[in-house]
């Protein structure tokens, strides 16, 4: 009972709620929808908005009348203005005449009409189609309507006799005083006045009168709210009547009532307000509801009532509505006195009964048993209330039961009557045959002994009730005559409304049946024995008759009479079959009836169309039984009752009747009685061998018959009935769309799929042929229908729902057909359904299908099957490019119909109503396929339909639509609006709740509209202002995003949304946002702060790790092998394309299995086994489901976790940091949370990988918190990392490696990308040193023991993780260990990492894959795949870093470091002269390495030296090219840093090659000529390379000034080297001091080049000192300068604060000091060399070879000319000259400046003193 009437409230409160929201009574509605709903609510909040609305009911019976004082008021408003909702507004003096015409109209308050008035303006948009003042009238009824259906809806909320609710207590008994208070206000005089005063066409002519009616439209749709008003009024007192009986004097005021006013259709029946007071006036007198408490308060045991009662019925003076009425209220009367005076002790019904002959006389005598049949049982709404139809059963099941006697004497008098004269008993028989046709309750169960009444020992006990029931129904068979043979079958059909039923009367009309009628007349065998008598009697007289002589002997006579009995037999059988399957295999098996046999052979035989249509009827019933079809198929075909073998004949069977017999008649029931046996029969199977041997098998003359012959002309015929012509088309259709069902193609056989009748129908409906332009005019009719404001009727709708369906088929098949069509290369052509629908129509003249397709969309149609159909077909349309554009021009072209189409998706998608409500005809799938059709529409590019619905512009440019609230600036309502009210509409949002599916797809029309880049600014911006959509969502969270899929799609527009809003500096809305994210109210706590907090942000990550994923166990099966079966189930696995879920076919999966199992013989196989391997299929099948169901939640967990990362990433890096509060802290709880959960929770330890790429971006972003960006520095000011976090945060990200395994390369590459991150958070260095330009290469350190330690104590089995990856892991993960083993063994002060490395081979291994990286790098650049270098250089790296300490450069050696990259031929073919910067990654690193072999091993170690000599003399044409440096020729800072190492590399070098040129082999031979070419190139950079000019603030220019002094220092001392020690000088430079032309090696040179250094020394340091007095004073400078500093470190200094833009500006002014530094350090060392340079050559030349030229002895070497002595000279003359005091005081006050942090002046000063003495001399 609960269920029933919450159906019965949601029906009503969807016609409420639709346009009844509005104004006062909307929260009215909404308590009342949260009530029933059982939705939380409080006692306060109900009776709050009863006694708020008490006023408003009142109303409902007394209209506020016309005031004079309010009118001058409202008249005056244009001036003065006037109050409203405690505002003083000024009116148009248009509206105000408005208001005075709709005063005048609705004779209603002024001021009530202006509320009606604002407020139809308010919802224009909602109603494009009318005006203010039409919308005004419409919603004055529909107020009332609402408040009407309200009080109904309160009333079914009391407790009662019949149903309850289940609220809570509390509410109950507030909403049983609130409506006992308005009962005792006379509640029953004031509908009842209402009734009686009012009438619906009255009202409209009035309102016509006053042109207050609009076009038919709105006509009807005023009729409808008039119409429900009253009956909802009336249905009130029926509710309250069933509950709880009215009082006397009520019940006696309904009386008078009905007896009176009563109203009657055309047809005779009531209406639907006149039914319901009728019902309640039956209640009121229903004695056998009551229980034994509430029958002493009956109104039948009040002496009283029962008195007035009978008077008022049975006064005759008074005037009444209808006699008829009275007649059957004598009848009701008597039976409740009968009842009555039974059941109870009353006395005062004796005198009463003394009457009730009379009484019982006029009921039958007057036509009161007549107008039960006629006027209520046949009334429309009498089968739509279960309580209009119980209440009836009762008063039947009373006279039967309680009145036995007066049944006997109805029966007796039939007797006795003539056979033409309808008795009582006759009557009474039809009236309960037509009560028990809407019988859905199982009442019919009542008249029954049990299901089965073949054994009378099973017989159960009874009640005396139960007995009087069966005794009339088998007494009326024991006593049947011929003249109620036909109602008493009809009437035995009518108790057949369930299975047992069926049964039980199939028993009751068996012979040999114990509770057998025991009457020949009424009995199977007397059925059947007459058909067979009936088909014998006819083939006897056609015995020897042929041909055209059949037509002349016509149709054997039969009575009209006979003809009855024998149609209603048929039907009698038809419904028995129909209902109990046993009963229909028993009958049908039947030896002696030969049914089938005998209903075939009638149909052959020349009878009336009539009886043949029966005949068919009743074997369509047979079809329900597969195991007969194949026999029904068999007796059609040999029957030929439709010819399909070919005759020279006249034409026979149902063609030639079709044409000549039912054509002339205007009736079809024989065509329609074999399309739906048709029908039937295609819904169990298909043969295709039907036929076969004498004609072409299969159903291709039965599929021609009814396309041909019945559904082509099905409207071109005349009908008797019109409604019979929509019947026809509608069987035509089922049977076409059964046809088309069994399409599918065959692989194996395709000649077999192009010749099933389904391939030729669908090719037909695929071309312009007539089939498919007749379904297309269904459409068309209906829509036309629909346009004239009419409803489809029943016949036609079912036509229009078969036509749809069938185009639907076509829509989902046709890409199926063509590609069969592909694939055998047939001739036949075909259209594409889409193009086909906007052809021209040759009647229009225009492509106007789709605007019929349309129109079926109006809230007229209530067929949701068709309206379905309609989007269905408009997503087809729309979703190829082809056709969008032609679809979006014509549904555009006019203004009418795309205001149709908008209007109709709106009012679809705000139907209320919950996905869970269990109704079948729900309109909620058809609302998530008008969302996932605007959300197809919005991936098509503009301007096309779905832009236009959701309320872009279409005509202007997408981008400048400005979305807008309904009626600002004129804006309609639009779909985008109907979404957002649904998500928004109520906070919590229910819809979340009740329509979790549809919100979902609501969510993911905001984020594709978001996404787009057309309409992405337009909607963030309408959200964000209009609604606040994100801030109020976020502040109810998770009462309002509780679903993980909404979470998920919310969260995917919120991280747009901060995104965008971040972009645009809206700093105050954005900081909203992110302290309700980020923010906590809770301090921190525990080591590493709340985990457990209150963020948004945190809770949101628990709703992702709080889903349940089940482990997937495997299946263990006895009889299918477990592989061959996970192989069969892969052939039937499919991705869905929307999800990306792998998915199985079940159906074809399970028919599969299912074949295996046929094809195993039975002898091979038991029973019992047989059914253990469908045990096992179930067990398949529902593992499958499984699998999907685990599959599902961890696609929806990626998605949902993905969905959160992009908001913390966003919020993390996309927004500016001073807007985040407490951000460190907030990177340090969102860190640790994802380790946690990635460790502790199972579920995201599945999305490790997604996890993990979160996880690098918090770790940086956290180190980041203490550094600057992209450096080590730390950053000054920074709050400082809690103490053990570094260790926790390395223990955690060595845990989630480990726990990656070797399957998840890049969560493991990502997971130790956050590691290196995380190592690098402990280089520190003093802040101080960085103030004073000291270089932060002191006092470094990279990264702490604790941490290392951390490394160390998961033993060998990091490590071994490490070494594995660098080995043979992807490319990433390679070149990230090789990057993290750098850093962890440079750290390692113990070696312990590199001795394991060595011990376990590892070492050796990395060494000897150089060649194989050498070949990676030879097809990697042919390829431009640039992995192998990153690889390589990352490699090198970790080697230079192994070298930089003597045990690893030992190690590398002995693992033969240099003889492999002594064999990389990549290094061969350089240069790469068009990829620079390859050559550059090529070289750097190996040149590097070998500089740190040299430097860590010193200038001792031979076999170093001698490798690596070999190694520069492999390559010594590319070492050639490198110090070929052309001046002329622009050179990058990478020429610059490999001239760099390169020259750094040979002057290392140089001091230790003096013993090898000193052996005669051939390899030093080699060597010294290696050397000497190379010597020369070094000695070309003193003339290349020039000394560094003006000083500059970018990188790149400081990088290479630096990189120029590094090269000439190197050059200088490789030339200090070059000149040897001891006994043997070399000179390099001549004494030449002269200005000679040229590039030769003079002591000019190196004079000059000193004579610079100076210079640009003198300058770095002026330089220095100004920047660290600048680094001292930041607040100082202005903010452009500071903008312009900071900028090199920030990368957005706009977002920057003052403070942080000062920070920044002093972190680069020590930057550039620091580059001051290092450059002073090279002015220092190269003065330093070329002083002890310029010293050896002077030394030499004056001291040396001065004694040398006194001497015998050769010079060993010099280069000198002939004419030395002159030379020298010459060269003592020009010295003083040269190296005058001031310049030689230079130098002396530069070494002795304290401007280098390195300086040490004591050997330059001694120098300088040893040349002065030189020169002195």
């Amino acid at each position: 009972l609960v269920s029933n009437e919450y159906k019965s409230y949601l029906r009503i409160m969807t016609s409420v709620i639709f346009p009844g929201l509005w104004g006062s009574v909307a929260d009215l509605v909404l308590t009342i929808d949260s009530i029933v709903r059982h939705k939380p609510i409080t006692v306060d909040e109900v009776t709050l908005i009863l006694k708020k609305h008490k006023p408003d009911f009142n109303c409902l019976f007394t209209t506020p009348a016309r005031d004079a004082k309010d009118r001058q008021t409202v008249v005056k408003a244009t001036t003065n203005g006037i109050n409203i909702s405690g505002n003083t507004r000024t009116l148009p003096k248009v509206f105000t005449q408005e208001v005075v015409l709709l005063s005048d109209v609705l004779k209603l308050n002024e001021m009530k009409c202006v509320h009606l008035l604002l407020a139809g303006e308010e919802n224009l948009p909602r109603f494009p189609f009318l005006t203010r003042g039409l919308l005004a009238v419409l919603l004055y009824f529909d107020e009332k309507r609402s408040l009407a259906s309200c009080l109904k809806t309160l009333v079914q909320l009391r407790s009662g006799r019949l149903w309850t609710f289940g609220l809570q207590n509390n509410v109950t008994d507030t909403i049983i005083r609130f409506t006992s208070d308005i009962m005792n206000e006379g509640l029953v005089q004031k509908i009842l006045n209402i009734l009686l005063h009012t009438d619906v066409e009255s009202e409209l002519d009035k309102l016509e009168q006053g042109h207050a009616v609009g076009d038919v439209t709105h006509r009807m749709m005023l009729r409808e709210a008039a119409t429900e008003y009253r009956t909802s009024l009336a249905e009130v007192l029926f509710v309250w009547a069933c509950q709880n009986p009215l009082s006397c004097a009520d019940t006696l005021k309904i009386l008078n009532h009905v007896k009176q006013h009563v109203s009657l259709d055309k047809n005779g029946r009531l209406e639907a307000d006149s039914l319901a007071l009728f019902m309640t006036l039956l209640y009121c007198l229903d004695l056998e509801l009551l229980t034994d408490q509430e029958c002493e308060s009956s109104l039948l045991l009040d002496a009283n009532f029962t008195k007035s009662f009978h008077r008022e019925l049975t006064d005759s003076d008074k005037k009444v509505a209808s006699k008829g009425l009275m007649a059957a209220l004598h009848f009701v009367w008597g039976v409740s006195i009968n009842v009555c005076s039974t059941t109870t002790t009353a006395q005062h019904l004796n005198s009463l009964l003394l009457e009730e002959e009379l009484l019982f006389y006029c009921s039958f005598k007057q036509g009161g048993i007549e107008f039960l049949t006629q006027a209520v049982a046949r009334s429309p709404a009498f089968g739509k209330e279960e309580y209009y139809v119980t209440r009836l059963h009762t008063l039947i099941t009373s006279f039967i039961s309680y009145l036995p006697l007066r049944i006997g004497e109805i029966q007796s008098e039939s007797k006795e009557l003539n056979p033409c004269t309808v008795s009582d008993y006759e009557k009474l028989l039809v009236f309960m045959t037509e009560v028990y046709m809407h019988d859905s309750s199982g009442l019919c169960e009542d008249y029954w002994y049990c299901e089965s009444m073949t054994s009378p020992s099973r017989e159960p006990a009874l009640t005396t009730k139960q007995t009087n029931l069966f005794k009339f129904v088998k007494g009326a068979a024991e006593q049947l005559t011929p003249a109620i043979f036909s109602p008493y079958v009809k009437f035995i059909r009518s108790l057949c409304n369930t299975s047992s039923s069926a049964r039980n009367a199939y028993n009751l009309l068996r012979s040999d049946s114990v509770y057998g009628s025991g009457n020949s007349l009424v009995s199977w065998d007397h059925f059947f024995g007459s058909l067979e008598q009936y088909l014998w009697n006819i083939q006897e007289q056609l015995d020897g008759v042929k041909g055209e002589a059949v037509q002349n002997i016509g149709i054997p006579s039969i009575s009209k009479t006979e003809l009855e009995a024998l149609e209603v037999v048929l039907a009698l059988t038809k419904t028995v079959f129909e209902q109990d399957e046993d009963t229909r295999t028993i009958m049908t098996e039947s030896a002696p009836w030969h049914i089938l046999s005998t209903l075939f052979g009638l149909l052959s035989c020349p009878i009336v169309p009539q009886l043949k249509g029966s005949l068919l009827n009743c074997i369509t019933a047979l079809t329900k039984s597969p195991e007969i079809c194949l026999s029904l198929w068999q007796q059609l075909e040999a029957t030929q009752i439709l010819p399909t073998v070919q005759s020279t004949t006249m034409r026979l069977g149902i063609q030639a009747e079709l044409d000549d017999i039912e054509a002339r008649n205007e009736t079809y029931p024989e065509t329609r009685g074999f399309v739906e046996l048709l029908a039937g029969l295609l819904k169990i199977s298909m043969p295709g061998v039907l036929g076969m041997g004498y004609r072409a098998p299969g159903l291709k003359p039965y599929v021609d018959f009814v396309k041909d012959s019945v559904f082509l002309k099905f409207n071109m015929r005349s009908y008797s009935n019109p409604s019979e012509m929509w019947t026809v088309a509608t069987g035509c259709l089922e049977v076409f769309q059964l046809i088309l069902d069994q399409f599918q193609v065959n692989e194996m056989d395709i000649e077999e799929s192009i010749n099933s009748p389904s391939y030729g129908l669908l090719v037909l409906l695929l071309n312009d042929s007539p089939l498919l332009v007749k379904i297309m005019s269904v459409i068309e009719s209906a829509a036309k229908v629909l346009s004239n404001a009419e409803r489809l009727k029943k016949e036609h709708c079912d036509a229009t729902r078969n036509a749809m369906k069938i185009l639907t088929t076509v829509v989902e098949m046709q890409d199926e057909l063509m590609g069969l069509l592909r694939d055998t290369n047939t001739a036949t052509m075909v259209t594409p359904l889409e193009q086909l629908m906007l052809n021209v129509n040759p009647k229009t003249k225009q492509a106007d299908f789709l605007l019929h397709v349309v129109k079926l969309l109006c809230p007229l149609n209530t067929d949701r099957d068709i309206v379905r159909g309609s989007v269905k077909l408009l997503s087809a349309v729309c979703s190829k490019p082809g056709t969008l554009n032609s679809v979006s021009t014509i549904l555009t072209q006019q203004t009418t119909t795309s205001q149709e189409l908008m209007q109709f998706f709106v009012e679809i998608l705000e139907t209320d109503e919950p996905e869970d409500s269990g109704n079948e005809n729900s309109r909620n799938e058809i609302r998530q396929m008008i969302l996932s059709l605007l959300i197809n529409l919005i991936d098509f590019a503009p301007p096309n339909i779905g832009y236009y619905l959701v309320g872009f512009d279409i005509i202007r440019p997408i981008e400048k639509t400005v979305l807008q609230e309904q009626g600002v600036q004129g804006c309609k309502r639009t779909c985008l609006h109907s979404v957002i009210d649904l998500l928004f509409k109520e906070l919590p949002p229910t819809s979340l709740f009740d329509t979790p599916v549809l919100s979902q797809l609501c969510y993911q029309l905001l984020v594709r509209l978001a996404t787009n880049q057309h309409t992405g600014s337009a909607l963030l911006r309408y959200l964000r202002s209009t609604c606040d959509f994100f801030g109020k969502f976020l502040e109810i969270h998770p009462q309002g995003v509780d679903r993980l899929e909404h979470q998920t799609e919310f969260l995917h527009l919120l991280a747009m949304e901060l995104l965008v809003t971040s972009k645009a500096n809206l700093t105050s809305y954005l900081h909203r946002l992110l302290t309700i994210l980020a923010g906590s109210d809770n301090a921190p706590q525990g080591p590493f702060y709340a985990l457990e907090g209150s963020r948004k942000l945190l809770s949101l990550l628990d709703t992702v790790c709080a889903i349940d994923i089940q482990r997937y166990m495997p299946m263990e099966l006895q009889y299918f092998d477990v592989e061959k079966l996970e192989m069969v189930i892969k052939q039937h696995q499919y991705v869905d394309k929307k999800s990306g879920i792998a998915m199985v076919n079940a159906v074809t999966l399970h028919k599969a299995l299912q074949t295996e199992l046929n094809m195993v013989s039975s002898s091979n196989v038991s029973t019992a086994q047989r059914n253990e391997i469908n045990e096992e299929i179930k067990q398949i099948l529902s593992n499958t489901v499984e699998r999907y169901t685990i599959r599902k939640k961890i696609n929806l967990m990626k998605k949902a976790f993905d969905a959160w990362r992009q908001v913390v990433e966003v919020v993390i890096v996309g927004c500016n940091n001073d807007l985040v509060p407490s951000r460190q802290t907030l990177l340090v709880e969102l860190t640790q949370a994802i380790l946690k959960q990635s460790r502790d929770c199972q579920p995201l330890s599945g999305l490790l990988s997604a996890a993990s790429g979160c996880i690098v971006v918090l770790v940086q972003q956290l180190r980041y918190t203490v550094q600057i960006p992209n450096t080590d520095i730390p950053l000054e000011g920074a709050d400082p990392l809690p103490p053990g976090l570094q260790q926790t945060m390395t223990r955690n990200l060595v845990e989630a490696v480990i726990q990656c395994g070797g399957n998840m390369q890049q969560a493991r590459a990502q997971i130790y990308a956050a590691l290196l991150h995380c190592l690098k958070m402990s280089a520190t260095s003093d802040t101080n040193d960085i103030k004073l330009g000291i270089s932060i290469s002191q006092g470094y350190q990279l990264v702490d023991n604790d941490s290392l330690s951390v490394l160390c104590s998961y033993g060998d089995m990091f490590i071994e993780s490490l070494c594995k990856d660098a080995s043979k892991g992807h490319a990433v993960t390679k070149i990230l260990a090789y990057s993290l083993l750098s850093i962890i063994l440079g750290a390692d002060s113990y070696q312990t990492w590199l001795k394991h490395l060595t011990k376990k081979g590892y070492l050796k291994h990395f060494v000897e894959s150089i060649a194989n990286d050498n070949q990676n790098l030879l097809v990697g650049l042919s390829t431009d795949n640039i992995k192998p270098l990153f690889i390589y250089e990352a490699k090198l790296s970790f080697f230079t870093t192994i070298s930089q300490t003597e045990i690893g450069a030992n190690a590398l050696l002995e693992s033969g470091i240099v003889s492999r990259l002594s064999e990389l031929t990549i290094l061969h073919q350089l240069p790469l002269s068009h990829e620079l910067y390859k050559q550059h990654q090529l070289v750097l690193p190996v040149f590097t390495l070998m500089t740190s072999l040299v430097t860590s091993l010193g200038n001792k170690h031979v076999t170093a030296n001698l490798e690596v000599s070999h190694f520069i003399c492999t390559y010594s044409e590319l070492i050639s090219g490198i110090l070929k440096f052309s001046p002329g020729l622009e050179r990058k800072k990478e020429d610059y840093e490999e001239l760099s190492v390169v020259t750094c590399l040979l002057s290392w070098l140089r001091s230790s090659q003096q013993d090898l040129y000193k052996k005669d082999d051939a390899v030093s031979i080699q060597l010294q000529s290696t050397s000497t070419q190379l010597q020369r190139h070094m000695m070309n950079l003193l003339h290349t390379i020039k000394l560094p000019g003006k000083a500059t603030c970018n990188d790149t220019d400081l990088s290479v000034q630096t990189l120029k002094l590094q090269v000439l220092s190197n050059v200088i001392m490789y030339c200090v080297a070059a000149m040897g020690t001891g006994s043997t000088i070399h000179a390099l430079f001549t004494s030449d001091l002269g200005n000679k032309k040229g590039n030769g090696y003079t002591l000019d040179l190196l004079i000059n080049l000193l004579q610079k250094s100076l210079d640009g020394s003198s300058h770095r340091a002026d330089t220095y000192t100004q920047l660290l007095h600048k680094s001292l004073n930041v607040h100082q400078m202005s903010t452009e300068e500071q903008r312009g500093h900071a900028s090199a470190i920030a990368v957005d200094i706009e977002k920057c604060s003052a403070h942080q833009r000062a920070k920044y500006a002093e972190i680069r002014l020590g930057q550039l000091a620091e580059f001051k530094d290092k450059e002073l350090l090279l002015y220092t060392q190269l003065i330093e060399n070329l002083v002890l340079l310029l010293w050896r050559h002077i030394h030499y030349y004056i001291v040396y070879c001065k004694d040398m030229a006194s001497t015998l002895e050769p010079i060993p070497k010099r280069l000198l000319t002939t004419s030395h002595n002159e030379n020298l000279k010459q060269l003592s003359r020009d010295l003083p000259l040269h190296l005058s005091e001031p310049f030689m005081k230079k130098i002396v006050d530069f070494c002795s400046a304290k401007n280098s942090t390195t300086l040490t002046s004591s050997f330059t000063s001694a120098l300088v003193r040893r040349i002065r003495k030189l020169i002195s001399v």
